[in-house]
């Protein structure tokens, strides 16, 4: 069976059983898909589908996707089956040992299946926006607007973008917002399901999937080129920004797409063959701070600040090393150990910049990405707050200086100080039960980075 049947068989059988899910589209043409099945477990209707995944899928290194009210993919994970450094069978269902094993970057064994918990179908509504990037999220004082998008807009329009954009990242079911450099204006896509199937639609139409597949994939041809390699990196950057906004909707002036109705698999899926492209990316999870007036609620001011930050690093580089995008996403925290999230009581600014491999060859890209690095990690001093800001695991930050240091021995003893000897004694607590050893899955399981991480108090 072919991975798009395959996908499509999936998400009609998951909306037959009114059951909202995604199923992530593999990247390697090497990977295989397993059978699955339904089973429901204390009422709770569950899917497991057997993956054979390539190392850099979604749950191993802990990914997420957006909206406050949503942890990681890991903590929907309730049970997981893999075979052991002995060779061995072996199901983990405990849910203090799923803190580790959910999430534990193949360090376990060779996962053979998860089950996760999934929720009933719904239908997301969505009304995606491009607003002034002004009034998208907008910054904390004018004068953070680099001069070339400075616009002309009141203080009462300000302070009513504000509120409407702290509205939609502390409550809206789904939020994140993307800006393309040197544009005028942002893509908004934030939005909330409702029960009502009536008027649902599958998005985007199968004509318009492979329309997006092709342009992915032209995407991809044109980047690789010499003549587009040869011109300079702000012409790359524009030219890559204005055909990305162009095909997002609504398109024509507004007036399609303006209101989509659609499954939540689709909702969560609006856009396909974005992975035809190669990319560089970094991205950072910085914890939302408490007010300080009322240390019950979140302070989003943060957000404003490294939304901006990043803006007007990119205007002060003519060379533009950030040439595909600016995104954000807010999530909550979670429950995985090792998970960069973890310990954030209001919630996670999931924050990237995301550019082409040219920028890398043009030697523009690395001493970027330590500019942010150093922006974003320097946000506890001027909160007053502990903020433990941590790297993605599955993105850029190897090379990279974090509070200082460098990553690893940042991510060793500061990011992850007390995490790491808490992660490392649950795999042992799963070992001596499950009969193997650390030194086992370290001779097996393990590379370089664990090895120092995780693993350095283990002899083999």
């Amino acid at each position: 069976m072919s991975l798009r049947v395959f996908k499509s068989t999936i998400s009609r059988s998951l909306r037959s059983q009114g059951i909202s899910a995604f199923v992530s589209v593999p990247r390697s043409p090497r990977t295989s898909l397993g059978g699955g099945r339904f089973q429901t477990i204390d009422g709770r209707c569950q899917w497991m589908l057997s993956l054979l995944m390539p190392q850099g899928g979604v749950n191993a290194p802990i990914c997420h996707g957006a909206g406050r009210q949503h942890k990681t993919i890991s903590d929907q994970v309730r049970k997981v089956e893999y075979v052991d450094a002995n060779g061995t069978h072996q199901t983990i269902s405990d849910p203090g040992l799923l803190k580790a094993a959910a999430g534990c970057f193949g360090l376990l064994g060779i996962v053979t299946h998860l089950t996760l918990e999934l929720q009933p179908m719904s239908y997301p509504v969505m009304r995606p926006e491009k607003p002034d990037i002004n009034l998208a999220i907008p910054p904390l004082t004018p004068e953070d607007v680099p001069p070339a998008l400075k616009g002309d807009f009141t203080p009462e329009q300000f302070a009513e973008a504000t509120k409407r954009f702290q509205e939609r990242v502390e409550n809206d079911y789904y939020s994140e917002f993307f800006w393309f450099p040197f544009q005028q204006k942002a893509w908004v896509h934030c939005w909330n399901p409702v029960d009502d199937q009536e008027g649902a639609k599958e998005y985007p139409p199968t004509v318009e999937v492979w329309l997006q597949w092709i342009q992915g994939w032209l995407g991809g041809v044109i980047i690789e080129t010499k003549f587009f390699r040869a011109i300079p990196g702000s012409w790359q950057a524009v030219f890559l920004a204005t055909l990305t906004m162009a095909a997002l909707p609504p398109q024509f002036l507004g007036t399609r797409d303006a209101e989509i109705k659609t499954f939540m698999p689709d909702a969560l899926h609006f856009r396909r063959g974005v992975q035809n492209m190669r990319c560089r990316d970094m991205e950072f999870q910085i914890p939302i701070p408490s007010r300080k007036d009322d240390p019950s609620k979140p302070d989003w001011t943060i957000v404003q600040r490294a939304w901006w930050d990043v803006i007007n690093l990119v205007y002060t580089n003519p060379e533009s090393p950030m040439r595909l995008a600016l995104e954000l996403r807010i999530i909550a925290d979670s429950d995985m150990i090792m998970a960069a999230q973890r310990g954030n009581k209001h919630g996670t600014a999931s924050i990237e910049v995301l550019s082409i491999p040219d920028a890398v060859s043009d030697g523009d890209w690395q001493p970027f990405l330590q500019q942010i690095a150093d922006k974003w990690m320097s946000y506890e001093k001027i909160y007053g707050q502990k903020l433990n800001v941590r790297p993605h695991w599955a993105k850029e930050w190897e090379g990279l200086d974090l509070g200082g240091i460098p990553a690893r021995k940042y991510l060793k003893t500061v990011a992850y100080k007390d995490e790491i000897p808490e992660f490392r004694d649950t795999l042992k607590k799963i070992g001596d039960a499950q009969g193997w050893g650390l030194k086992d899955i370290k001779k097996l399981f393990s590379n370089e980075l664990w090895d120092e991480l995780v693993f350095d108090t283990v002899q083999i």
